[in-house]
């Protein structure tokens, strides 16, 4: 049977006592059944790894080769931006090169001269120092040009934006058109898309700090999206934030749940709950709810002892779980006593 009733109403239930000689109201019997202790964790499902790709170069953005949820693979073309600048300044590099080791050539055949008379005494020391010197700056003007051109061969590489890693586009912050700044700039560069691992998805969600001293790694939970109404996918506690994050006067704590979304159907961002089983007791003495009352500081419920003539007994309880609108007792009452209702 299902009796509804808020938690709120257990504190403020009015104490009474026996009946009165009147008519009893509903009652239910104490049962065994299994009750669980859940502590709610609400939050929004993330992938295991996401990666913000920033562009290496700075520039205008040519073409567009992804639009948010494609899966990619690491190495694919996200997005071009404009190479035809690189392209000239690497060609011109390139012809520094060869100009470079044209003049290092003519440098080596003038010190390998400049030896032969300098050892025969025909070349004075000063003569062949300048010869010397000429050719070391030539062989260093090769090594700058050189590098001039690798610089520039890689710049042009780092214009086509590559997949850093095996997954799905999140989304797409850039058209083509757009400008974009490397990542060497003073911003730190234009964002141009997130991707998310292709991996497992989890839920990150806070949970109170007066509830955060029942969750444990491991415990099992319950996970419901917004988007898939009442279907529960499994979970389990993975990870617990050391550190709590106060909002609103009250401190929640983060706590990861691993998801088994083996159908692939939740998506990063959505809303959901995560039911963690922080506890799970079997064969427990359960009763509704609405069957106990305060008096003061004291908890009751009153025994129905007989129908005809009306006739209870109250008597003193402590109870352990409240599950929606079932509570555990501890003590203080029997398997299959009646209760009057409340």
């Amino acid at each position: 049977m299902s009796y509804r009733a808020s938690t709120a109403a257990l504190l403020v239930l009015i104490a009474c006592s026996g009946n009165g000689g009147e008519a009893l109201g509903p009652t239910a019997e104490v049962e065994r059944a299994t009750i669980e202790r859940r502590v709610v964790a609400t939050g929004t499902i993330e992938p295991e790894k996401e990666v913000e790709v920033r562009p290496r170069v700075s520039g205008i953005v040519e073409t567009v080769h992804v639009k948010a949820g494609d899966l990619v693979r690491a190495g694919q073309p996200l997005i071009q931006v404009e190479k035809e600048l690189s392209e000239v300044r690497l060609h011109e590099a390139r012809a520094r090169l060869d100009e470079a080791r044209a003049d290092l050539r003519f440098a080596e055949s003038a010190l390998k001269r400049a030896e032969r008379l300098h050892v025969n005494g025909t070349m004075d020391d000063q003569e062949y120092d300048e010869i010397l010197s000429r050719f070391q700056r030539a062989k260093a003007g090769v090594a700058r040009a050189g590098a001039n051109r690798d610089l520039l061969q890689v710049q042009l590489r780092y214009a086509t934006v590559e997949a850093p890693i095996d997954g799905k586009i999140l989304d797409v912050e850039v058209e083509e058109g757009s400008a974009v700044a490397s990542v060497v700039s003073v911003t730190g560069g234009t964002p141009l898309l997130s991707i998310a691992a292709d991996e497992a998805l989890h839920l990150e969600g806070l949970v109170d700090e007066n509830e955060i001293a029942k969750v444990a790694i491991d415990q099992p939970a319950r996970v419901t999206a917004e988007a898939f109404g009442d279907e529960v996918f499994v979970g389990r506690v993975q990870d617990i934030s050391p550190i709590g994050d106060r909002q609103q006067n009250v401190t929640y704590f983060e706590v990861e749940v691993a998801i088994d979304d083996h159908g692939g159907r939740l998506r990063p961002r959505m809303s959901a709950d995560a039911d963690i089983l922080a506890e799970v007791v079997e064969g427990a003495l359960v009763i509704p709810e609405t069957a106990l009352f305060y008096d003061g500081d004291d908890l009751f419920v009153e025994h129905v002892l007989n129908h005809d003539p009306p006739e209870t007994d109250r008597v003193a309880v402590e109870i352990g779980i409240i599950e929606d609108d079932r509570v555990q007792v501890v003590s203080g009452v029997e398997e299959g006593w009646e209760l009057q209702l409340r």
